[in-house]
Parts: structure tokens; C-alpha cells; sequence
């Protein structure tokens, strides 16, 4: 690890103190002249030399349109890992099948995610082990309050588990021309439900869950890329989350994780009558 700079505003004393700084995953240790300021500055420091070393040992395999390798590229980015190394894989030449990739997910899915030693593929187990391995990296994406954890977590599994479902089945029977016309439509007013019960959500909060960023809106805004992909009418129906939309599609973490492919080819369009 590179020698620490000097740190302004500290005067040098005789009598010196020993503060040890723990992160989830080393210690650091820091001999300082001051004390709380000294510290606070030393703890930042260290969770700044241990989110650079995590970023040289990450690899990501992943999709472009994948919806669990979208969600984790934008925790990626938003947990301030955005040099992090990354293979895009090919679905239609079976790349996520490679020896390379089974060897360390036999299961063969995206996305395939290495940290150092550690090896994940459940992109949801991927976001939360980004943030309680770099708690103090980036954005928060788990507050620490047990309320406004809960309310996180309750939105999250929401969005994953109630609106994203809805949307894959929706674009299951879009892609399968034997859908029955009645079940078709059902699955469209199942879906416009959903939509509307995360827009009356976010017409109390700022964000999915409450007024700051979290692994809430990792969920919601990757849901949102495949609705205003697919060309979702929002205005005048969803107005809320048409507003959150407008406000966070120009988000960083969102851009650079916008699938590649859907800027250079039509889209189908398939919720364009829904």
C-alpha cells in the first residue's frame, strides 16, 4: 500500500496515540498526532486504499439486456468500483457455457462475479455482499437504521419479487406467438397494477424508498430500462414514475450500465398498447 499523505490541520505532539481502524475485510493502523479528526480522516483513508484493492481483484461476467447483470453493474458503479475488470459474454454462442465460466459457476449463468477469492452468481447476493463488504465505499446502498433498513429491503424484494416477475412473464407471452389473446391481456393488467402501486410510492418519496439513493433503486431503475425500452406509456398514467425515471436516467451508475446493444437496435416495443 502506497505511503498515506500528510493529513492538514493536525499539529505534531510528544505524546502520541495509536488508533487501529477496522474495515469488513482488514485492519488498518495509523500512528496519529490528533485524535477524532485524525482518526475519522485515517478510517476514510483506509476505506479509500481498501476500495482500490478490491476493484483490481473484481471481474465481472455479464450479458448486454441481461436484467441481473444490469442490476449489478449499476451496484458496482454505485459503490464506486467503476475501473472493476469485465468479460461481456454472448448468450446466442452459448459464451456463459465456456469451460472458463463453469469452472467457476456450474450452473453457467450471468452474472458470474469474482472478488479475490470469492466467487458469486445470484446477482441479489452479489449487491448485498458489495455493500456489507464495502460498507463506506460509494453510495449506502443499506441504511443502518432499522426502519428505514426495513422499509430498503421491503421495496427491494417488492420490486424483484412482485414488478420484475411481471414484466418477464409479460415478455414470455409477447415472444410466444401461441399466447392466447385473453391471457395476454391479463398478463398486461397484472403488470400496469404493479406499476401503478411502485408509481404511488414514489409520489411520498424522492427515491424508491424514501428520499436517499439504495439497493432499492438498483432494483427499480434496471426495471424501468426494460419499460422505457419497451416503450411503456407512462405520461399521463405513471406521472410519478416518469419523474423518478427522468430524474435518474442520466445517473451515472445507470448510463454505464445501459445494455450496449439497445442503443444501436429497434426495439420491439412490445408494451407500447399495453
Amino acid at each position: 500500500m502506497p505511503g498515506a499523505p500528510d493529513i492538514p490541520g493536525c499539529a505534531i505532539k510528544k505524546q502520541r496515540s495509536l488508533a487501529s481502524v477496522h474495515t469488513s475485510s482488514s485492519t488498518f493502523t495509523f500512528r496519529t498526532s490528533c485524535s477524532s479528526q485524525l482518526v475519522i480522516q485515517s478510517f476514510n483513508l483506509a476505506n479509500h486504499y481498501l476500495s482500490a484493492m478490491g476493484k483490481e481483484d473484481m471481474l465481472l461476467y455479464w450479458a448486454s439486456g441481461s436484467p441481473p447483470c444490469m442490476r449489478v453493474m449499476i451496484a458496482l458503479e454505485e459503490k464506486g468500483f467503476n475501473g472493476y475488470s469485465q468479460k461481456r459474454l454472448d448468450f446466442s454462442k452459448k459464451e456463459h457455457k465456456t469451460d472458463e465460466v463453469l469452472a467457476i459457476n456450474p450452473r453457467g449463468e450471468l452474472p458470474t462475479f469474482r472478488d479475490g477469492d470469492v466467487t458469486l452468481s445470484e446477482s441479489y447476493g452479489i449487491i448485498h455482499y458489495l455493500q456489507h463488504r464495502y460498507p463506506d465505499s460509494g453510495t449506502n446502498l443499506l441504511p443502518g437504521d432499522a426502519v428505514q433498513q426495513g422499509l430498503v429491503l421491503q421495496r427491494y424484494y417488492e420490486a424483484s419479487g412482485a414488478l420484475y416477475p411481471k414484466v418477464r412473464d409479460y415478455f414470455t407471452a409477447a415472444f410466444n406467438k401461441e399466447t392466447p389473446e385473453e391471457e395476454f391481456k391479463k398478463k398486461g393488467e397484472a403488470l400496469l397494477k404493479e406499476v401503478a402501486i411502485f408509481d404511488g410510492y414514489l409520489g411520498k418519496s424522492t427515491f424508491a424508498a424514501g428520499d436517499v439513493f439504495s439497493m432499492a433503486d438498483v432494483e427499480l431503475l434496471t426495471t424501468l430500462v426494460l419499460l422505457t425500452r419497451q416503450e411503456l406509456k407512462l405520461e399521463g398514467r405513471f406521472d410519478n414514475l416518469l419523474a423518478y425515471w427522468n430524474r435518474n436516467k442520466d445517473r451515472p451508475s445507470v448510463v454505464a450500465s445501459y445494455p450496449p446493444h439497445f442503443k444501436t437496435s429497434d426495439s420491439p416495443k412490445f408494451m407500447a398498447n399495453v
